[in-house]
């Protein structure tokens, strides 16, 4: 389930070894990169010289309605768009983030899953990119930034229900209209829209509180801000459907619990809970 693995996965490490046990990867050395996983449907090895039969056929990947490379400014949207939620659901989740060298500005491998055999540019990292490659590096650094400044997307022990446990945090689940998150929407598979509001519980760091909204349907939503004891306003920090993060000198998105968000198709927000 993706809530159990935002919070850190404390179904497969027991709580002395805590979030900090769980390495977070979208990509690795072996596989697709993050780019490829939005732009092949297959693999696309016979450049490694064994008639396309090495390396995995279990990619998990989704083209987003063509194979490779296009000149479709539609397709090509929402490949970066999708990017840019693998990237935040990597640096938003509790545990290690691990990043493969390159995913931060798209690149790619032209479908090759399997590239050991290359000393090419297929698997150099080139420093001439393109706009919207900056734009991702922006974001990731963006998303970074933000990891480093809120302690409560990084907590080093799991929370326990009804007590309070230092270095944690304290996650809270709500649907799409601001409600606790109920028995059967937890199992509905129909529901594809959830926020979670994780305070964390310092123990050398000032206290902070997030809100994740996330959601995972192709078409957009409007959200209700969540009512939660203490907060009075939430600021917008990141918004997945933007290309690159907000200029520093930007004006502040803030909604007040109860308030309602407009939220794009297939998206990811996060919002600092005051």
């Amino acid at each position: 389930m993706l809530a159990t693995r935002l919070a850190g996965s404390s179904n497969t490490f027991s709580p002395e070894r805590g979030p900090l046990a769980s390495v977070n990867f979208i990509t690795a050395h072996d596989g697709f990169t993050m780019a490829d996983l939005t732009a092949y449907d297959v693999k696309h090895n016979v450049g490694n010289g064994e008639s396309n039969r090495d390396g995995t056929d279990n990619n998990m990947s989704y083209n987003h309605g063509m194979e490779g490379a296009t000149s479709n400014r539609a397709i090509e949207a929402s490949r970066r768009r999708t990017i840019r939620n693998l990237m935040g659901t990597l640096l938003l989740s509790a545990g290690v983030p691990m990043i493969t060298a390159g995913d931060e500005f798209g690149r790619s491998q032209k479908g090759n899953n399997n590239a050991y055999c290359h000393d090419s540019e297929l698997t150099w990292l080139s420093w001439d990119r393109r706009k919207w490659q900056n734009g991702l590096w922006q974001t990731t650094q963006h998303l970074l930034r933000l990891r480093r400044e809120n302690p409560a997307l990084r907590p080093e022990h799991f929370g326990v229900f009804g007590e309070t446990t230092p270095s944690a945090s304290q996650m809270d689940w709500y649907d799409g209209g601001g409600n606790s998150m109920s028995v059967y929407e937890w199992n509905s598979p129909e529901n594809r829209t959830l926020q979670f509001l994780a305070a964390s519980t310092p123990e050398h760091e000032a206290f902070n509180r997030i809100l994740v909204v996330i959601h995972g349907i192709e078409s957009p939503t409007c959200v209700v801000m969540p009512h939660h004891e203490g907060v009075s306003q939430y600021t917008l920090l990141w918004d997945s459907s933007d290309d690159a993060p907000p200029a520093p000198d930007a004006a502040p998105v803030t909604r007040p619990p109860g308030g309602d968000y407009d939220v794009a198709a297939s998206s990811i927000q996060l919002f600092r809970a005051d």
